[in-house]
């Protein structure tokens, strides 16, 4: 009777460890490995809206912008290359080089992101051209992204059957059920109107579904290895056929 009853409560104490161990699979902190991440095959366009206006469009996410270097965000620094600035509240949030090559078939972009914690994040990324002649206008293809200061996320529980999610660089945060509620994304770079939902997908992974003033704009998959040491973000933007797929490793 001893033998059975502890033979009993060690396996229930085997399988309450793996319950904790699956529901607590996501608590951690996460560093991005840009070496195991998918960034390329994305499809981008720039259209000539006339005027000295182009759109840039990326899936169903349209951006127009003047290239005249007169209180905009770019200008042009020669006949094949343009620097771009951006800001929010009178601050530079982004700086961008774009270069087109000689023959027109290839686009680089070098960037830098002054984060809200003070550091600069650096990035460089080369697109074959898929569609247009010469110049900015045309179909642009993400053949190589170099991500070259990776951030690290964080998940920790909140209010029981919740998570916290916080990327300390960008000073963002958000708090979430796996319930179908919307919540709302806390940050200094946050725009007004963004909402998140999410579902769990299975037992080592969940959905959340971002809309920006109702309309959707893009759907991220979470999931964690069986060995708990890898978070992979599968993510779907609106209007766009294939996923960026980011991965993470734990620290």
């Amino acid at each position: 009777m001893y033998r059975r009853l502890a033979v009993f409560f060690a396996l229930l104490s085997v399988l309450s460890a793996s319950a904790l161990a699956a529901e607590d699979s996501f608590v951690g902190k996460w560093k991005f490995n840009p070496d195991k991440s998918q960034l390329t095959g994305l499809d981008y366009k720039i259209e000539d809206a006339g005027g000295g206006q182009y759109r840039f469009i990326f899936g169903d996410d349209v951006e127009t912008l003047t290239l005249d270097g007169k209180g905009h965000v770019t200008k042009t620094t020669g006949p094949s290359s343009w620097e771009s600035t951006n800001e929010l509240a009178g601050k530079v949030t982004n700086k961008s080089k774009w270069t087109i090559s000689a023959d027109g078939q290839t686009f680089t972009s070098m960037d830098e992101n002054m984060r809200p914690d003070g550091t600069t994040a650096k990035s460089e990324a080369t697109y074959k051209r898929t569609g247009g002649t010469s110049g900015l206008v045309g179909t642009w293809e993400s053949t190589s992204v170099k991500v070259l200061s990776p951030t690290s996320i964080a998940l920790a529980k909140w209010q029981g059957d919740g998570y916290t999610r916080s990327n300390p660089a960008f000073k963002e945060t958000l708090d979430f059920k796996l319930d179908g509620k919307e919540y709302t994304p806390k940050g200094p770079r946050v725009p007004k109107g963004m909402t998140v939902t999410a579902k769990k997908a299975g037992d080592h992974s969940m959905e959340l579904i971002y809309k920006l003033k109702g309309k959707m704009t893009e759907t991220d998959k979470y999931e964690v290895s069986a060995d708990g040491k890898t978070l992979t973000q599968t993510v779907t933007y609106s209007g766009v056929s294939k996923p960026e797929v980011d991965v993470y490793d734990r620290e």
